[in-house]
């Protein structure tokens, strides 16, 4: 039986190395902080970061997508 690195076990069932998993992970955090800040200033200043939370979101969808190999939606 093959000892599992606890380190590597996930990032290689998603098919990356480590580093890979590393960034990938860091640039979803980032662009979800950033949506979590612009969206709680959009609650006080509704008239700032209108679209961002939106645009982010179907950004982070897009990207799911394709690391799982589908294609997202076509919209009309």
């Amino acid at each position: 039986m093959k000892k599992q690195n606890i380190f590597t076990e996930h990032p290689n069932d998603a098919k990356m190395t480590y580093l890979q998993h590393s960034r990938f992970a860091l640039m979803l955090a980032w662009k979800t902080l950033t949506c979590v800040i612009a969206s709680f200033i959009h609650a006080f200043f509704p008239f700032l970061f209108v679209t961002h939370t939106r645009a982010t979101i179907s950004e982070l969808h897009a990207i799911f997508e394709k690391r799982l190999g589908n294609s997202p939606p076509v919209s009309s």
